[in-house]
């Protein structure tokens, strides 16, 4: 990961927006963070982290940190981070919360993360840089961000918990198998099982039982054939002797059908005479009868309608009268109507006078009041500007009495420090307290087991070596015991007359007795545990007054090395003292200073309160004068709108034709309205009636003239079917007289006769089609019976005989196939316990396969094995840099536990634990593993720069080791590495390429400015 941009504001003592652009810090490799002790430097680390996971080390969220967090004097927090991770993909994240009108209030946290994408931020769906950095937070601030006094965590960690670090750094998870193993164990182990269970119903199944059965279906499949011809033999003869009886048969029955259909013969002849009888009437006098009929119907309507024509006739004339006397009466008011539209012009001026006389008045009105408003506003525009030149004066006063502020500032400074100052010593002296103290209680313990911190390895290791020789004793002598009594064993089993298993003679004159032997070995047994548990005891008191010793040793180091730290102290405390250069104040009563500050504040409160003050009576002012101008506006607006008013009624009156105002002028408003409303009724009123009876009149005297029309067509149309009803009667006389008929009756009596003639036309052609089909099958029959022999006790011997053979054939066949099925069944049966028994050896050959994984997965330790080797090629990465800054003396390794040790060259190479290291050594040895850790990540990731920062630690270092470190620092520019120092060691600023600084404002709170060595 690689920082591009940090910006803070509202955050603790950040209380402006301040910005941080790394790009210009990043390009040297090596670059710092500077400022005095308290000025807020830590603050932007945990602001990075804070943006990015939303933790802190100072606060947790019982803490109430959103509130804690903000700096009193800003009323929101805001914390933006921009950053390329190790895919070189631009994120930001984003922290912000604001404080609600209850001082100690703040809303939620709220924390959104972006991506630069296509010239735009784009918001993601999760805040979590754990998927974007692949760190989770401890680890983060362990390899990336390493806030205050958590720098050697990385290297005091116990093996499990840097082995889960480890774990999650390089992803080694994915080298934790066991639980996919076991998995895959239980399901092999479950198939197997089910395999078993399926073999089980398989054991009938063989290769023997499958060859029996095919030979049983092959004699089958013989049998079958010889009786499948047989069969057919038989079925042929059946056939040919049944068709020959069904032929005879069905002669019988068209005989019989034939005698059927000459017994109707005579009244089918009768219908047909009858049928064209009727078909020669119906066609000759059907269409005059219809026509007739139809043009009587006509007749009829056209008379009616000429009835109903003359009755409309009549109502149309009667209502063109009514309509004319109507029009008659409004004709006079019609022709005045100009006269009346004139007056309503009138009218509308008049109520035009009216309502101008009346705006004139309330605009007179207005006028009156306002004016005396404009007076007492200008008044009041004095006395503020009085009030204003007053303010001022005394403002001017008080900044003349103003105290010079860079005096109190540069003493306030030199206070500050002398605090600082003296809260280091009194750490130092706590330190050397509690070392002191712990240093005694270590002595003690040599006391409390009776020994001294000089000569207890000599005293412990005699007792130890007496302890070893006591013990080989009761080995030997519990050995003795064990051979007595197996040879007490032999004596006891000894026979007469049979040899001895030992030295194989037939006489055992004095046989050996073992009395007691056991109770003897049971009491040796319980004097060799003794010995080895004090033993024990011993070893573990070695062990622990062992440690206990490195632990003296190297407290008493630290001790030295903090009286040393304290005397610097000391020394600085008095050099800092003889900076005090300022009259009439106490470099150890800071009273006086106190006192002048707090009189500055004041003076500057009131200078404040003064301006706030002045600012108040200037808006005031203005908006006095405003009001002045605005309100002189609307006076001369009325004024203009009074002038207005009176041309516009001088134009009015003009305009007035036939009424006069004078005949109005007692009248209101509201009764000329009513009068021009009555007026312009009327006018409405005659010109729609008017028009209305206009148009009455015409439609009744078109329609009149249409039914007038219609009734003469009428008349004619009826004169054209008296004579067409004429000429139909005349043709009827003529056909009756060709038929035969008497009358017109006789006619009607047979064409109405309900007939289905199309069916009985139907049925009489069938009738004679059958009668000819018949004759034709009578005729094949006879010709194919003739000269054949039939018999029917033949054809019932030859059927029974048939059904015999079919019941044969069909036994046959279902033997057949019930032997393919079941060979069939036998072939698949055996197809599957094949395949089963080649699943079975797999998954058995897989099951040892597993079992190996399994013991070699087991637990974590093939992932604690590939933590071990990422540890190993840290630790030498590491060394390269430790034993350049340790000149070679000290070196870093890993031992069986995962836990870091240091092997001391100037005492013969011993190793020792990590944590005897002093504090400078530790930092180095922190510093070489961050770096190494940092190179690791950056190859994991394929990242072509990486950065870490370094939170103090600089001031544990001697001046050659600084300048070790630093040449170490300097060189990872060339390997595309950049480390961040934060320091409040001012001296350093001149070693570091690029830096910015914090600077505490007593009144703008923190401040970063930027400087370049």
């Amino acid at each position: 990961m690689l920082p591009l941009l940090l910006s803070i504001e509202g955050l603790y003592s950040y209380q402006d927006k301040q910005i941080i652009d790394f790009n210009k810090l990043t390009e040297a490799g090596l670059f710092g963070i500077f400022g005095a002790v308290g000025s807020g430097k830590s603050s932007i680390l945990e602001a990075i982290s804070f943006a990015l996971y939303g933790e802190t080390e100072r606060l947790n969220k019982t803490d109430r940190r959103a509130y804690n967090m903000m700096n009193l004097k800003s009323n929101q927090a805001l914390i933006e981070f921009e950053f390329l991770n190790f895919e070189q993909r631009k994120f930001k994240f984003v922290a912000q919360w604001k404080r609600r009108k209850n001082f100690e209030e703040t809303t939620v946290i709220e924390r959104t993360a972006y991506e630069w994408k296509n010239e735009a931020w784009i918001p993601l769906e999760s805040a979590d840089a754990g998927k974007i950095t692949n760190l989770s937070y401890p680890n983060f601030r362990r390899t990336i961000i390493i806030p205050q006094g958590q720098f050697k965590e990385f290297l005091e960690l116990r093996g499990k918990d840097r082995s889960e670090m480890m774990k999650e750094i390089f992803m080694l998870n994915k080298f934790d198998l066991g639980p996919k193993v076991s998995s895959l164990q239980v399901g092999n182990n479950r198939k197997l099982e089910n395999l078993r269970g399926a073999l089980s119903g398989f054991e009938s199944i063989s290769a023997e039982a499958l060859t029996l059965k095919k030979q049983e279906l092959e004699e089958a499949k013989e049998n079958l054939v010889s009786s499948r011809e047989a069969y057919q033999e038989l079925l042929a003869k059946v056939q040919q002797m049944q068709e020959f009886k069904d032929k005879r048969i069905e002669l019988q029955q068209k005989e019989a059908q034939q005698q059927e259909l000459f017994s109707s013969k005579e009244r089918i002849q009768k219908q047909e005479k009858e049928l064209n009888k009727y078909e020669q009437t119906a066609n000759a006098f059907r269409e005059p009868l219809n026509s007739l009929q139809s043009l009587n119907a006509e007749r009829e309507v056209l008379i009616r309608k000429i009835e109903n024509l003359r009755s409309s006739k009549e109502r149309q004339s009667q209502e063109i009268d009514h309509l004319e006397r109507e029009i008659r009466a409004i004709e006079s008011d019609y022709l005045n109507l100009n006269n009346f539209r004139t007056q309503v012009s009138d009218y509308k001026s008049l109520v035009q006078l009216k309502e101008n006389e009346r705006k004139i008045t309330d605009s007179e009105q207005r006028l009156l009041k306002g004016s005396p408003f404009v007076e007492r506003t200008k008044l009041s525009e004095q006395e503020l500007d009085e009030k204003l030149k007053q303010a001022e004066a005394s403002l001017e006063q008080l900044k003349a009495e103003k105290v010079d502020s860079t005096q109190l500032f540069a003493m306030e400074k030199w206070y500050q420090q002398r605090e600082a100052l003296f809260a280091q010593l009194n750490q130092q002296q706590s330190l050397i307290d509690r070392s002191t103290e712990e240093i005694n209680k270590e002595e003690a313990i040599f006391g409390q087991e009776g020994y001294h911190p000089d000569n207890w390895e000599d005293m412990i290791r005699k007792e130890l070596q007496l302890l070893d020789v006591q013990l080989q004793q009761q080995r030997e002598q519990e050995t003795h015991l064990q051979v007595q009594a197996r040879l007490g064993g032999f004596a006891n089993e000894l026979q007469k007359g049979h040899p001895c298993p030992l030295c194989g003679a037939l006489d055992h004159p004095q046989p050996m007795v073992a009395a007691h032997i056991q109770e003897e070995i049971q009491k040796n047994k319980e004097l060799r545990e003794q010995l080895e548990s004090k033993r024990n005891d011993f070893q573990k008191l070695k062990e622990r007054l062992t440690l206990t010793t490195h632990g003296l040793r190297s407290k008493g180091q630290q001790l030295v090395h903090i009286k040393g730290e304290h005397g610097n102290l000391m020394s600085a405390v008095e050099q800092h003292k003889t900076l005090f250069v300022w009259e009439g104040y106490s470099a150890d009563d800071p009273n006086a200073f106190e006192a002048q500050k707090q009189k500055l504040k004041q003076n500057e409160e009131e200078i404040q309160a003064r301006e706030s003050s002045i600012k108040q009576l200037n808006s005031d002012l203005n908006r006095t004068r405003e009001n002045i101008q605005k309100y002189e506006k609307e006076l001369e607006t009325i004024r203009n709108e009074i002038a207005v008013f009176k041309g516009l009624n001088q134009q009015h009156s003009n305009e007035l034709q036939l009424l006069k105002w004078e005949d109005f002028s007692n009248q209101s408003i509201e009764e000329v309205k009513k009068l021009k409303l009555t007026l312009e009724s009327h006018v409405i009123h005659v010109e729609s009636n008017y028009l209305t009876l206009n148009q009455k009149i015409n439609s009744n005297k078109t329609k009149l003239a249409e039914v007038v029309g219609q009734y003469q067509s009428a008349i004619d149309q009826l004169s054209t079917y008296n004579q067409q009803l004429k000429v139909r009667k005349e043709q009827l006389s003529k056909l009756l007289q060709e038929f035969k008929f008497n009358d017109i009756i006789e006619v009607q009596q047979i064409i109405q006769r309900p007939l289905p003639v199309e069916q009985m036309r139907k049925d009489i052609q069938q009738y004679y089609v059958r009668l000819e089909v018949l004759a034709s099958q009578i005729a094949s029959l006879k010709e194919f019976l003739a000269n054949k022999a039939y018999s029917e006790e033949e054809l019932e011997t030859t059927n029974a005989l048939f059904q015999l053979k079919k019941e044969e054939l069909e036994l046959q066949l279902a033997l057949t196939g019930g032997l393919e099925k079941e060979l069939n069944h036998l072939s698949v049966e055996f197809g599957k316990k094949e395949k089963l028994l080649e699943e079975f050896e797999a998954l058995s050959n897989r099951a040892a396969n597993l079992k190996t994984l399994e013991n070699l997965f087991k637990g974590n330790g093939f992932v604690n094995y590939v933590s071990s080797i990422h540890l190993q090629q840290m630790c030498e990465m590491a060394n390269h840099r430790f034993h350049r800054l340790t000149r070679n003396q000290l070196s870093l390794s890993i031992n069986e536990n995962n836990e870091f040790e240091v092997i001391d060259y100037l005492n013969n190479g011993y190793r020792r634990s990590v944590k005897t290291l002093s504090g400078g050594q530790s930092f180095q040895a922190s510093l070489c593993l961050a770096l190494a850790l940092a190179e690791n990540i950056q190859s994991l990731n394929k990242s072509d720069k990486n950065f870490f920062f370094i939170d103090e630690g600089f001031g544990t270092q001697d001046a050659d080791s600084i300048n070790t470190v630093f040449d170490t620092l300097q060189y990872l520019h060339q390997e595309n590495r950049v480390v961040g120092i934060i320091s409040h060691v001012e001296e350093l600023k001149e070693r570091i390429p690029s830096s910015v600084t914090v600077v505490k404002d007593p009144e703008r709170g923190s401040i970063v400015k930027a400087t370049n060595s």
